[in-house]
């Protein structure tokens, strides 16, 4: 099955790229302060004797890090086990100094450490392992135990302890607000630095693709001029050769290549249409409609050989009308050859009616045959770049696209009503640009 990766995956992905980073990157911060927190047990042991306390403590608790965070790599389940373990060093550290509030600092470090993962989650285990801490053994320092060491002080009162339990949370709370909020900005910088990206890469793409469809356009534009000329000379030679023989056998080899040739010459030109079609500026003029049908029908009316087809040209409307009179003459030119291309065989009065409404909006262009038709579930397909209605067509298959092609250029509309067997009607609509 093809791998498909969707923007949504692709965004996923780079942000969670950038969180394993982050991750990596505190997981080898927090090695270096783990050693320290170790080494700071083994001092205070050598001073105040608290050998067992260190060793006993502090191996156990290195060990639930490392072992959780080896067992599960993927889980960030040891996050949470070094937010308990920092706790307790602080725990270790008040009991090796024999009660010295002081040590409360190593909770808040590792407090501040934990903003690092930007989770603010993590605040909660080292928050409730001091809470506990401070309510068990400043009970039990309360009840006179003397191997319990907590405070300096005889005791800690119950406002004092809450006192100093609130500051602690306050603490805890503005450690995890900042990570929260990291984490937030982190994720929106990730957004617009990835978003950035793609859209630097998609201009790079978009430069690409205008580069690649000029050189394209040069390129057919170039061919079609180069081929047009021998191309011309050739089909002289055909009619030239074709008038000097009286030999059947030439005559019909003459027929056959000048068939071909004049295919071929089709299909330059389509290409040469669509090629100037989509270089060409719009270029807005005067259009007569009369003189501009006049002159394709001269050209016209003989498409299909000695058989003339009945061009009927009719005009309403005085406005003038204003567009590029290159690319109208090509969209009429293109229905007008396909309407007498597609007349039936059999038809004993091949016709194509061209009507033409102009008002001061737009113009309105009919163009109606008694041809071969169109069934209906083929009216999708005819503007599709080399698609044929039928076999019977002589010509590129480009005809229909070009015209498509060129209407949306000029910010028009097309649209067609057929029957199989009894003709088509095509309608443009071109915008009047007095």
């Amino acid at each position: 099955m093809e791998n498909i990766t969707t923007p949504e995956k692709a965004d996923l992905a780079y942000i969670e790229g950038f969180e394993a980073d982050v991750k990596t990157k505190s997981d080898q911060f927090i090695n270096y302060f783990l050693i320290a927190f170790f080494v700071i047990g083994l001092l205070l042991a050598m001073v105040y004797d608290t050998w067992k306390v260190a060793l006993i403590i502090s191996l156990p608790l290195l060990s639930a890090y490392y072992v959780t965070k080896t067992l599960l790599p993927k889980s960030n389940l040891y996050q949470y086990v070094l937010s308990a373990v920092l706790g307790i060093f602080m725990a270790q550290f008040i009991y090796q100094m024999h009660g010295m509030f002081e040590m409360h600092f190593f909770a808040f470090i590792g407090s501040a450490i934990l903003i690092t993962y930007q989770n603010w989650r993590l605040q909660i285990p080292i928050a409730i392992i001091v809470v506990l801490h401070h309510a068990i053994f400043g009970y039990l320092q309360y009840l006179g135990n003397d191997d319990i060491f907590f405070s300096q002080l005889d005791y800690m009162d119950l406002q004092t302890f809450l006192i100093h339990i609130l500051l602690a949370i306050v603490i805890f709370f503005l450690c995890g607000l900042w990570a929260h909020h990291i984490k937030e900005y982190a994720n929106k910088h990730i957004q617009q630095n990835y978003t950035l990206g793609k859209l630097q890469k998609n201009e790079e793409q978009n430069n690409l693709l205008r580069k690649t469809n000029l050189e394209l356009d040069k390129f057919a534009y170039s061919v079609s001029h180069d081929l047009r000329a021998p191309l011309l000379s050739m089909k002289g030679i055909i009619d030239i050769t074709d008038m000097m023989t009286d030999e059947e056998i030439t005559k019909k080899h003459m027929v056959m290549l000048r068939e071909s040739a004049d295919k071929l010459d089709t299909f330059i030109t389509d290409i040469h249409n669509y090629s100037r079609n989509s270089r060409q500026e719009i270029k807005l003029q005067m259009i007569n409609f009369d003189e501009l049908l006049n002159g394709l029908n001269q050209q016209m009316a003989y498409m299909n050989g000695t058989r003339a087809v009945d061009i009927q040209i009719l005009t309403e409307g005085n406005d003038v009308f204003i567009s590029d009179k290159y690319r109208v003459q090509m969209v009429l030119n293109n229905l007008i050859s396909n309407a007498i291309r597609y007349q039936k065989i059999e038809n004993e009065n091949p016709y194509v009616k061209i009507k033409v409404k102009i008002n001061s909006k737009d113009a309105e262009i009919s163009i109606e045959d008694n041809g071969i038709g169109i069934e209906q579930e083929n009216y999708h397909q005819i503007f599709e770049m080399f698609y044929r209605v039928s076999d019977q067509s002589k010509g590129s298959g480009l005809g229909l696209y070009i015209v498509k092609e060129t209407v949306d250029v000029l910010k028009g509309s097309i649209s067609l009503t057929s029957k199989k067997n009894e003709g088509t009607t095509f309608l443009v609509k071109l915008p009047n640009n007095n």
